[in-house]
């Protein structure tokens, strides 16, 4: 049996749950103002609509979890059977794999499979680290293509501010972070999304506002934006397989 054939079959239990959820919403009644709506499709055309996408999510999901325990076990330089067994010996281990692979099977972004994979492999390498890699997991499960953008963005050099001598702040000044001004200058696609994005990356740890308790800083329209250790060392992860490609 291939790597990729075990990491399947591992992924399989949460693909039938998969299955078997499409198959009661497929043969479930479908009532009220959804199902008046239907009545103008043939039904039976919508049923083997619905049959083929759901086919190919699950199939996407098992791909995607057959993926990430490969990373893993590339990663921590262990052949697959030895990396599941660590992992079917530890309680711990077998939560972060669950919380990993469900992660992978969600996401459509390909950097965040490298990325999953390697916590995996960090945590099954170390198992003092278990509790913080399901920490990563977690954290980065929440996050995608738009969020990691703006972590980028973060990670960067903040903008230069205008010189107010009044305030002692000179000529190429900087900001301690990014305002939401020169967050909107570089992403402007983000104008009516800023706001949840960031309140993303707060809520999992990966940003915080550098401006509080500086003068005139922090709080609302005065917020100067930073990644966090954790934040620098997430996007760290997802970046890796763009800076090393072959590996």
């Amino acid at each position: 049996m291939t790597e990729e054939s075990k990491g399947q079959q591992a992924a399989g239990v949460v693909a039938r749950v998969a299955t078997g959820a499409g198959a009661a919403v497929i043969g479930g009644a479908v009532a009220g103002p959804v199902g008046a709506a239907i009545g103008a499709v043939a039904q039976e055309a919508v049923n083997e609509a619905a049959k083929r996408l759901i086919k190919l999510i699950v199939r996407r999901r098992e791909e995607r979890a057959a993926q990430v325990m490969a990373v893993g076990a590339a990663a921590s330089n262990a052949g697959i059977d030895r990396f599941s067994q660590t992992i079917e010996n530890s309680p711990e281990l077998l939560a972060l794999l669950s919380e990993t692979v469900q992660a992978a099977m969600e996401t459509p972004l390909e950097a965040k499979i490298y990325a999953l994979g390697a916590c995996l492999a960090r945590g099954v390498g170390d198992d003092t680290t278990v509790d913080a890699e399901r920490l990563r997991v977690r954290g980065l499960a929440r996050i995608e293509a738009q969020e990691v953008k703006l972590m980028e963005l973060l990670n960067e050099q903040p903008p230069l501010r205008p010189a107010d001598p009044e305030r002692g702040i000179p000529e190429n000044g900087r900001w301690l972070g990014w305002p939401r001004t020169g967050i909107l200058e570089r992403l402007p696609g983000f104008a009516d999304v800023l706001d949840a994005s960031i309140a993303l990356l707060v809520a999992e740890g990966f940003a915080i506002d550098a401006g509080i308790g500086s003068y005139g800083g922090g709080g609302p329209g005065r917020e100067q934006w930073v990644l966090t250790s954790f934040g620098k060392d997430c996007l760290a992860l997802l970046q890796a397989v763009r800076l090393n490609p072959t590996s």
